[in-house]
C-alpha cells in the first residue's frame, strides 16, 4: 500500500470564512493539496469579536497561524455587572489559564484572525502546499459519491474529499439531503463596536483596562456581552433582546441600525453602557434561529464543518472554537499516515462520530445559556448541576485521545 505522502489527497472546500480556511489550513499541513472556492468575489469577513478558548486556540497554534500578529486580548476574567446600576456582583477569575489548559484565552477580532488564516492557507510560510482560492464559485449541485460539484458558472471541480463549510444557511447541507430543522429565537441581538480612543474620551477606559468578558443581565431574554479585542484598541459589545421587541423578520447577521435604536432597546440599562451604545459604530441586528441537531454531517466523500453542520446560540462563545475543531479533527484524521490506517470514507466515519457528540452537547448546553448565565461555562455558582457544561471539559478537552479511543474501538 503507498504511503501517504506519495498519495495526497484533493481537497475542495466549500467556503472561505473562519471554518472553511481552518479546514484548508489543517489539511494543507498535512500535504494534501486543497482548493477553497468562496461564491462571492473576494474572501472576506464581517462581525465584531470572537473568543477562542484554549480548545480553538491550540489548533491555531499547532497550524502554525501567527496569533499575535491577529492581536488578541488575552482574557483573565468573566465579570457581571448589575443591570441597572452597572455595579459588579460577581468576578471569576480565569487563574492561570495557560498552565492549566495549554493555551491563554484570546479575543479576536473576526476580521484579524481572518486575515491571519488567509495567509496561513493561501501564502508560502508553513509546511504544505499552498492553498488555492477560486473566488465567485457558487456551489449549485453536488454528487457526494463522485465527489464532484457543480459551480454557477459553469465550472465543474472534482475531489476526493469535498468539504462544506458554507455556513448557517449552507446550500451544501441540502444538497447532500438534510431539511433543517429549525424555528425562530425568542430572542435577537445587536453587535456593535466602539474604538478605544472614544471610550477614553467618554471616561469609559476600564472597559479597555479589565481583560475580561462583561455581562449585563443574562436571566432572561435581555442580555449585554462587551469584550476588548485588537490589541485593547476596539471593544466589542453583544446586545441581546426580545424579538418580539421590533419582530425583526430579515435574515442574516449585518442588518444596519442606528445608535439611538440599539439605546432605545434597552431603556434601563446602566447609564455608562447607554453613553456608550450611544457612540457605538458598526452596529448590525442579527436574528437568533435555533436549529435542532442534524442527522448526519457525511454523504459519500463529503462533509460539513462549522455552521453548516452545528449551528449554535453564541451565548457559550464556543461557535468559531466549534469550527476550529472541526477542521483540527480532519487535520488529525487525514494525516500524513491516513491511508495505511483507513479509507477516507472511513475517516468521514471517524470524523462524524468523533465531532458529532461534543459539538451538539455544546450546542444544548449554548441554547439553555441564551437566559441562564448560570449555563455560561466559567462562571462558578451554587446553580452548578449534574450535566452541566464545564471549563473542564471544552477548554481542556484531548481530540487526539479521544480519536485514538475511537480507531482502537474499530
Amino acid at each position: 500500500m503507498p504511503s501517504r505522502t506519495d498519495s495526497p489527497l484533493n481537497v475542495a472546500v466549500i467556503g472561505a470564512g473562519l471554518g472553511g480556511l481552518s479546514a484548508a489550513v489543517a489539511l494543507r499541513r498535512q500535504g494534501h493539496q486543497v482548493t477553497v472556492y468562496e461564491r462571492y468575489d473576494f474572501a472576506g469577513e464581517v462581525g465584531a469579536s470572537l473568543s477562542a478558548a484554549s480548545n480553538g486556540s491550540r489548533f491555531l497554534e499547532s497550524w502554525g497561524v501567527d496569533v499575535k500578529a491577529a492581536k488578541p486580548v488575552i482574557l483573565k476574567k468573566l465579570i457581571m455587572h448589575e443591570w441597572a446600576s452597572g455595579t459588579v456582583q460577581n468576578e471569576y477569575g480565569l487563574g492561570d489559564y495557560k498552565a492549566k489548559f495549554g493555551t491563554e484565552y484570546n479575543n479576536f477580532h473576526r476580521i484579524d484572525i481572518h486575515k491571519e488564516l488567509i495567509k496561513s492557507a493561501f501564502e508560502a510560510p508553513g509546511e504544505g502546499p499552498q492553498c488555492t482560492l477560486n473566488v465567485n464559485h457558487k456551489a449549485t449541485s453536488l454528487d457526494a459519491d463522485a465527489g464532484t460539484i457543480q459551480f454557477e458558472n459553469g465550472t465543474v471541480a472534482t475531489a476526493d474529499l469535498i468539504v462544506a463549510a458554507d455556513g448557517i444557511r449552507s446550500l451544501s447541507r441540502s444538497l447532500i439531503g438534510i431539511t433543517p430543522d429549525f424555528e425562530m429565537s425568542t430572542s435577537c441581538c445587536y453587535r456593535c463596536i466602539i474604538g478605544a480612543d472614544k471610550l477614553r474620551e467618554l471616561g469609559l477606559e476600564d472597559y479597555i483596562n479589565n481583560e475580561a468578558i462583561e455581562y449585563w443581565g443574562g436571566f432572561g431574554i435581555d442580555k449585554i456581552v462587551m469584550s476588548p479585542c485588537s490589541n485593547g484598541e476596539v471593544v466589542s459589545c453583544y446586545c441581546f433582546y426580545p424579538a418580539k421587541h421590533n419582530n425583526l423578520r430579515d435574515d442574516g447577521w449585518n442588518i444596519s441600525a442606528t445608535p439611538q435604536q440599539l439605546v432605545d432597546t434597552f431603556p434601563d440599562l446602566d447609564p455608562r453602557m447607554r453613553t456608550l451604545m450611544l457612540n457605538a459604530e458598526d452596529i448590525k441586528m442579527w436574528r437568533l434561529y435555533r436549529h435542532q441537531p442534524y442527522p448526519y454531517w457525511v454523504k459519500g466523500r463529503v462533509c460539513l464543518l462549522g455552521d453548516a453542520a452545528h449551528p449554535m446560540m453564541p451565548d457559550q462563545s464556543q461557535g468559531s472554537c466549534m469550527a476550529f475543531e472541526d477542521a483540527g479533527a480532519l487535520g488529525l484524521i487525514f494525516d500524513r499516515t491516513f491511508r495505511e490506517k483507513y479509507t477516507v470514507a472511513e475517516g468521514l466515519g471517524l470524523y462524524e462520530k468523533l465531532r458529532k457528540p461534543r459539538a451538539t452537547r455544546v450546542q444544548a448546553a449554548s441554547f439553555r445559556a441564551r437566559e441562564d448565565l448560570n449555563e455560561r461555562i466559567g462562571w462558578s455558582s451554587g446553580a452548578d448541576k449534574p450535566g452541566k457544561l464545564t471549563i473542564e471539559e471544552v477548554c481542556g478537552y484531548n481530540m487526539q485521545g479521544h480519536l485514538e479511543e475511537l480507531i482502537n474501538s474499530l
